[in-house]
């Protein structure tokens, strides 16, 4: 059996054989060390039918407990078309609609812009187009709950006009997932497990952090090669807080390309899971991208679901990452063809050069680039072009300067609607700041304006003072928001 061979006519695919567990074992071994990743977990489905199911490596680094089928990592922003997929089943049932208002099952839910706030609806909430950009060091780096998140947004600015532009924006898929929680009566937690887990039979699956923590086969996160803890993303909820396997994975890929039918059992209506591979909006790729994925040649967002259109073919994917994971779930639905790579390493590329791999070898597509080695170098040049900027911002600083005033001058307290407060101290010779959980040592930058030293959360922000017409500090800048001094 040759890997994933096919036979290809007149530009179609007409047939493909399963694939040679020794030539992928190979594939995703390679990628593996190329990327330096400790734990990899692969899985392929073809036809409702799992053809490759296996872990790679160990689930922390000098720890030999391998990678399994049901090892859990967290999925991230994968957890997104768990929401959409639980929608689609509430307009099923009559419950929700994708064009009726938000406020119709979140009676608090507010958008800064008046216009958006008048006409947002549920598809506009997970289509990313609301004009709200991500805000996303709000559930970061606070313990806010979700509904409190959710109110923030009433205040959070936008940086684009309602409906004109695809902005990522996690905190409106948490708030589609409340939306679901209130619309079904059963919470967004309760919904999904029992009517997508449990019907999936996803027994490595979880929602909270407490269950994440009762799996006794869970992936460890890692930055940088070294073990980090794991956090607590409960507050994400809809956007991001799912922990799940392969094993599992691989079921709920089956749902998706057999068009909401489970082993025999019709969980979604083809008509509403449609909606959510349908694009919505459409992505203008940024240079860096480009040059990640050159073959896109076209890259729009459906709802929970991203859409390219790769070396002639239609992909339905979507990617999660968060604190020492990765996870990227890819569909060709003409062929009825999924793949789930789960990776326990920061921030790593392996998951998309290890699946375009395996696409080309699947779809016979002529070899024109080793992706490891494509996406390494991309990643090189990224990283050089960020030193480069910083070394920039480094030498225009005016280093000879002093602030405007005493440092006493500058303590107090300020505010910003969404943000809320941030205290700024003395300490020791020099400011501090004080906001949500994070307590910052500054040191003077230029002027009026400080650095947050480095090993310090949020290391490298620059946080300005402007004074008033007394000479007074008035208000700071910090993170793009505007904080006036109370």
């Amino acid at each position: 059996m040759k890997l994933l061979s096919l036979l290809v006519c007149a530009g179609w695919l007409a047939h493909a054989a399963e694939p040679d567990p020794a030539r992928v074992r190979e594939l995703v071994e390679a990628a593996r060390r190329a990327w330096d990743v400790p734990g990899v977990a692969l899985a392929i489905v073809k036809d409702d039918q799992t053809l490759y199911l296996e872990g790679h490596g160990v689930r922390e680094a000098g720890n030999p407990e391998p990678v399994t089928s049901h090892t859990a990592f967290q999925i991230a922003s994968a957890t997104k078309a768990f929401t959409t997929a639980s929608m689609a089943m509430l307009a099923d049932e009559r419950k929700m609609a994708w064009d009726e208002p938000v406020k119709k099952h979140l009676d608090f839910f507010r958008l800064a812009d008046p216009q958006a706030d008048a006409l947002v609806t549920m598809r506009d909430l997970v289509s990313h187009r609301t004009g709200l950009p991500r805000h996303d060091v709000l559930w970061i780096r606070t313990t806010s709950s979700r509904d409190d998140l959710i109110r923030r947004m009433a205040f959070a600015k936008p940086s684009a006009s309602f409906r004109s532009l695809y902005q990522y924006q996690n905190l409106m898929f948490t708030s589609a997932g409340e939306a679901v929680g209130k619309a079904s009566g059963l919470g967004w937690d309760g919904f999904v497990q029992q009517r997508i887990f449990l019907p999936l039979g996803m027994k490595d699956s979880s929602t909270s952090f407490i269950d994440m923590l009762r799996h006794t086969d869970m992936a460890i996160p890692h930055v940088k090669g070294k073990p980090n803890p794991l956090r607590n993303y409960d507050n994400i909820g809809g956007a991001g807080s799912i922990a799940s396997s392969i094993n599992d994975m691989s079921r709920w890929l089956r749902l998706q390309l057999n068009v909401g039918v489970f082993e025999g059992q019709r969980l979604i209506s083809e008509k509403q899971l449609a909606q959510t591979h349908e694009p919505q909006t459409i992505i203008h790729r940024t240079a860096a991208q480009k040059e990640m994925q050159p073959e896109y040649t076209q890259s729009s967002y459906a709802m929970g679901w991203f859409v390219n259109h790769y070396r002639g073919e239609m992909l339905v994917i979507h990617s999660g990452s968060l604190s020492g994971y990765r996870a990227l779930v890819t569909m060709v639905p003409r062929l009825k063809l999924g793949v789930v790579v789960l990776a326990n390493e920061n921030g790593t590329n392996l998951n998309e050069a290890l699946t375009n791999t395996l696409l080309d070898e699947y779809l016979a597509l002529p070899r024109t680039r080793d992706w490891n080695a494509h996406m390494l170098a991309a990643v090189k040049r990224g990283e050089e072009k960020e030193a480069s900027e910083k070394r920039e911002l480094e030498a225009a600083r005016k280093k000879d300067t002093k602030p405007s005033l005493e440092l006493d001058s500058y303590i107090g307290g300020y505010r910003e609607p969404a943000y809320g407060m941030l205290k700024v101290t003395v300490s020791e010779g020099t400011l501090r700041a004080e906001w949500a959980q994070s307590k910052m040592l500054l040191e003077h930058w230029q002027f009026d304006t400080w650095r947050v030293k480095q090993g310090e959360p949020m290391a490298g922000e620059l946080l300005h003072f402007e004074l008033n017409e007394k000479g007074q500090p008035a208000k700071l800048t910090w993170l793009g928001q505007t904080f006036s001094r109370q």
